[in-house]
């Protein structure tokens, strides 16, 4: 158990340190390729948007706009560096010629890359940097300050204020002013910096990353491109084992390229951290309101502002929250200033921004709730200062506040039906392309059913004709010949059997009544028939100890589709043995595994007889197969041996 414990302490020590040294390699980074970026799409944007009226800014901005999407890029590449996986982000594509340059204008995916890049990415990477820098030299610093400290010119330290604070100066001076105490004090804020280090960064690190996520990827988080579940549409048919093919069509291909979710809380909460700045100095200052009251207002309507994202409710009920008690302190705070009251600028741009966001991802009624519940206290003024001489700017404040955040609650209704209106209409132009590709799918398998009924079909009914009646054409055949032509008989009638029911499948879009499809059962019976065509096989089934066990017992617990798979799997090696390697042994065996059934099959070589003239192949029976094991998670390797050749795989049984 010691040995254990002393093992993994050193494996949590590299695991902290490796992801320590990934967090330092994303953050510090980030800062200078922000600042670059800054510099650049700010001086190219500002002189193309100057230069625009001479036509020469219409070469510029699309220039800027590719430039910022370089950046971006980066960013994602430096996400996929942290562990990050997402799926590709769609463009527009991009035009030769004049006008196609500047068709990239209209890319909303572009101009986000621009405003993240260029105003968003550099002050929340320089904030993240700073942070870095300051912990970091705190822990190197308090650890190292015993060497260096010394050579400081003496002044009152940081821990002499604290105990001065704390016992009122009964410590005398001597003690609190000792280096020894500012350097224990030092040594032990240093280790607390360099134990809550790899945290500390892990954090920043996050918060990069997730701003760059919400910012720069699509809607969706990620493709996996990991194989699912094999579809169970016709349990113990061959489709059961494979699943559909994804329908590609012009709509879906080109994927989600933007984030609604994610642009709304970035600029919600800029837009929190914008007000709540300016909101605390101007009430406490410009209107001379108490100090505490203004922060409680500033920090309740900025909170307010992020809530309207997700939390309408709560949202609602922080704004009315804040403009009430914003208008309770007006009324109780005696002669009203010559300035925009009850509602102060700030409130009112914070109101109405918190209106515009449930407007835009909220049904109309709540928007309405919103703009009328901040004019609920207006009312409640109104009546407080009934009777009383009520300066002629606040009735004209009101009516202002009630129109613009008015205003604002149409413009987000209107926004967000035409953003249905679009939505709907892309939906069904997508439909219509998924309808148009599965028709013309439909198509196509009904013309490749038709060339396998009329040529594959047809000459597998001539070779049964002709097997059958072999016996009663042909004089003068012994036993052996009419078992074998009896035994190519019932093969052709079997494989008529299953391509009837692969027609069917093929020449409808639904699942089609088939034949009983094998099962691992019937492996005795295709190695039976095998035989009869002169082959030689030897074949074992196992259990789960490796012993001899009948291959009834092992069927008997594993899924129809994994069934379904073996048997093909056995099949096709052997038609390949039969076709490659003429007149070799073959070894199969199966067994059953306690999470997947494994099988083995073994040719030697061709015999010197019958070498010289094996059957060709297409190539493609193998890759079926690998198919067919890849649709179950499973996997099938085959190669050639010293004395033969010889195909393994693998199919769990989960």
């Amino acid at each position: 158990m010691a040995t254990h414990q002393q093992e993994a302490h050193p494996s949590w020590l590299r695991r902290t340190a490796s992801q320590l040294g990934r967090d330092y390699a994303y953050v510090v980074p980030g800062m200078f390729i922000s600042v670059f970026a800054f510099a650049v799409l700010l001086t190219l944007f500002t002189l193309g948007v100057g230069t625009v009226i001479i036509w020469v800014g219409a070469i510029i901005l699309p220039f800027t706009l590719a430039i910022a999407g370089a950046f971006a890029d980066l960013s994602r590449v430096r996400l996929r560096m942290l562990g990050i996986d997402f799926a590709p982000v769609q463009y527009q594509p991009r035009q030769r010629g004049v006008l196609g340059t500047m068709k990239t204008l209209s890319d909303p995916r572009r101009w986000l890359d621009l405003v993240f890049e260029g105003l968003i990415a550099f002050p929340m990477r320089l904030f993240t940097f700073v942070f870095a820098v300051t912990w970091s030299a705190i822990a190197l610093g308090g650890l190292t300050f015993w060497i260096w400290g010394a050579t400081l010119p003496r002044g009152t330290s940081l821990i002499e204020l604290i105990l001065d604070a704390m016992f009122g100066g009964a410590i005398p001076a001597s003690i609190t002013g000792s280096f020894w105490v500012d350097a224990v004090f030092n040594l032990v804020l240093g280790i607390i910096a360099i134990v809550t280090l790899p945290w500390v960064m892990r954090g920043l690190a996050l918060l990069d990353a997730s701003v760059t996520k919400a910012a720069l990827l699509g809607g969706s988080s990620g493709v996996s491109n990991r194989p699912g579940p094999p579809r169970q549409d016709a349990p113990g048919s061959g489709a059961a084992a494979q699943p559909r093919p994804r329908i590609r069509t012009e709509g879906t291909a080109r994927g989600q390229s933007l984030s609604a979710d994610g642009w709304a809380w970035i600029v919600a909460g800029a837009a929190a951290v914008a007000l709540l700045a300016v909101t605390w100095p101007v009430l406490a200052a410009a209107y001379e309101w108490n100090v505490v009251v203004s922060m409680v207002l500033a920090v309740a309507q900025s909170a307010a502002v992020v809530l309207a994202v997700r939390w309408a409710v709560a949202a609602i009920l922080l704004d009315v929250f804040t403009i009430t008690g914003s208008i309770l302190y007006v009324a109780a705070a005696g002669p009203l200033v010559d300035l925009p009251l009850p509602w102060p600028v700030t409130l009112l741009i914070a109101h109405s921004l918190i209106v515009l966001l449930v407007a835009l991802r909220r049904p109309w009624p709540w928007s309405v709730i919103a703009w009328f519940g901040g004019l609920v206290p207006s009312g409640l003024l109104l009546a407080i200062l009934d009777g009383t001489d009520l300066p002629g700017h606040v009735m004209a404040n009101i009516i202002v506040a009630a129109s613009v955040s008015g205003g604002v609650a149409v413009i987000g209704i209107v926004i967000r039906q035409l953003t249905q209106s679009r939505g709907a209409l892309d939906t069904e132009r997508r439909a219509s392309a998924e309808q148009t590709a599965k028709r013309q799918e439909l198509e196509e398998r009904n013309r490749i059913a038709q060339e396998l009924h009329d040529v594959v079909a047809h000459s597998m009914s001539v070779i049964a004709v002709q097997s059958t009646t072999a016996k009663y054409r042909i004089e003068g055949l012994d036993d052996r010949a009419v078992g074998e032509f009896a035994s190519i008989a019932d093969s052709s009638r079997r494989a008529l059997t299953e391509m009837r029911g692969l027609l069917s499948l093929l020449r409808t879009d639904s699942d089609a009544p088939l034949a009983p499809q094998p099962e691992l059962a019937d492996l005795e019976a295709l190695i039976e028939s095998t035989r009869q065509s002169g082959a030689r096989i030897d074949f074992t089934a196992l259990d789960s100890q490796g012993e001899p066990a009948q291959l009834a017992a092992v069927a008997a617990s594993v899924p129809s589709a994994t069934g379904l798979t073996a048997y093909r799997i056995v099949q096709e090696s052997l038609s390949n043995a039969v076709r490659h390697s003429p007149g070799a042994d073959v070894h199969v065996s199966v067994r059953r595994e306690t999470d997947a059934l494994s099988i083995r099959v073994e040719n030697g070589l061709a015999s010197e007889a019958l070498a010289a003239s094996p059957s060709p192949g297409s190539g493609m029976g193998l890759v079926g197969l690998r198919g067919r094991a890849a649709a179950l998670g499973g996997q099938v390797t085959a190669g050639p041996t010293a004395t033969g050749y010889l195909l393994t795989a693998r199919l769990p049984l989960q």
